[in-house]
């Protein structure tokens, strides 16, 4: 069977109507023969179709059915009588071939837009997530550039007290080259801590800077040691005592959040006396 080429492009408009079931027997019938001559303008659109209807449950949102909905489901079917079989009637005269050139051009254009309107409303929903997830992204970055401009900001502060005394902090263990400095504002009873050379910390745990007075450990705060060549520099305020009532200084390992009183090594110390 040879089509003539105007004819392919006419058999272009049943193509929706093909792939949603909306031809009649004559037509779908004169339809699948005219793909069978194998036309790839009509095979193509088809492809293009399937492979629209193919991203629509992606549209849907997931519910879960209703309580009991699957019992009375299966009371139905199976108190549901079988179908007699009914006889053939003949094809309605309604039913018969209709040229493809008297097929109204306007549901061609119905379906090619509800089509389109999905493929925008998936490209638009991936573009959403994509532009949240980098606002998302770009949120935790500046949170952490303000988090060490603040920092910054607090040593810069420090730096301007009239009187600063110095306290170096001394590693334990001679062969690990851990040392740091601590920098004393006694008016104002605040501290500058600046380790380099502790270990990097494991999974929940945390450095912890302790003030020693009348043989007993006061918590100053805690610090984190992600590298070993990190030099980590922290201002903190210093919780009891005069210059004459504290001892010394310590640095020790302890769960994340800190501990009432040291639990593990000390890894750096000073004292004042």
């Amino acid at each position: 069977m040879t089509v003539k080429t105007e004819e392919r492009h006419a058999q272009l408009e049943l193509c929706i109507p093909y792939v949603f079931g909306r031809l009649n027997p004559g037509n779908r019938k004169q339809f699948e023969a005219h793909l069978a001559t194998g036309c790839e303008q009509c095979r193509g659109e088809l492809s293009g179709l399937y492979g629209a209807i193919a991203l629509l449950p992606l549209l849907l949102r997931q519910e879960a059915p209703p309580s009991g909905v699957r019992q009375r489901l299966l009371n139905r079917i199976s108190s549901k009588r079988p179908d007699q079989p009914r006889s053939e009637r003949p094809t309605p005269q309604r039913d018969k071939i209709v040229p493809p050139a008297t097929q109204p051009g306007r549901s061609w254009y119905l379906y090619a837009t509800i089509v389109l309107g999905i493929l925008l409303n998936i490209a638009l929903a991936i573009w959403v997530n994509q532009l949240v997830g980098t606002v998302a992204s770009k949120s935790v970055q500046i949170a952490d550039l303000m988090s060490e401009l603040h920092k910054k900001q607090e040593v810069q502060d420090f730096l301007k007290a009239q009187r600063i005394e110095l306290m170096p902090l001394a590693g334990v263990d001679s062969g690990s080259g851990a040392y740091g400095k601590l920098l004393w504002d006694t008016d104002k009873q605040s501290a500058l801590v600046q380790t380099a050379a502790l270990p990097a910390q494991s999974e929940g745990k945390q450095y912890q800077l302790w003030v020693l007075k009348e043989k007993k450990y006061f918590s100053v705060g805690v610090f984190d040691v992600t590298s070993e060549k990190e030099n980590v520099v922290r201002v903190m305020a210093l919780p009891v005592g005069e210059k004459q009532d504290i001892e010394g200084f310590a640095v020790t390992l302890e769960p994340k959040g800190g501990s009432v009183q040291p639990t593990g090594p000390v890894q750096l110390r000073g004292a004042t006396r």
